[in-house]
């Protein structure tokens, strides 16, 4: 997982965008994205004391729920069409 707080941390700190990604395990695109993000959303740090990475991940980045009409195939007759071959 992305440590978004630790990025802002040290981005606050004035480290380098490489140095970050170093330190924190993630490319420099990555830590590029989050920053850049987080300038759109005006969140610097400190944050609040209760913002968890995963309350941030979900802040910055909101996923978004695929909703589709496609059908899903049925598994279990595929399965059966394949251990029964017909001769």
């Amino acid at each position: 997982m992305t440590k978004y707080r630790e990025i802002l941390r040290l981005k606050s700190l004035g480290f380098s965008d490489r140095n970050i990604a170093r330190s924190c395990s993630v490319s420099r695109n990555t830590v590029r994205r989050v920053i850049d993000r987080a300038d759109e959303l005006s969140i610097s740090w400190p944050l609040d004391f209760g913002m968890t990475d995963g309350a941030l991940e979900e802040l910055l980045f909101p996923s978004e729920k695929s909703v589709t009409d496609r059908r899903l195939p049925d598994y279990s007759y595929i399965r059966k069409e394949l251990l029964f071959p017909v001769l």
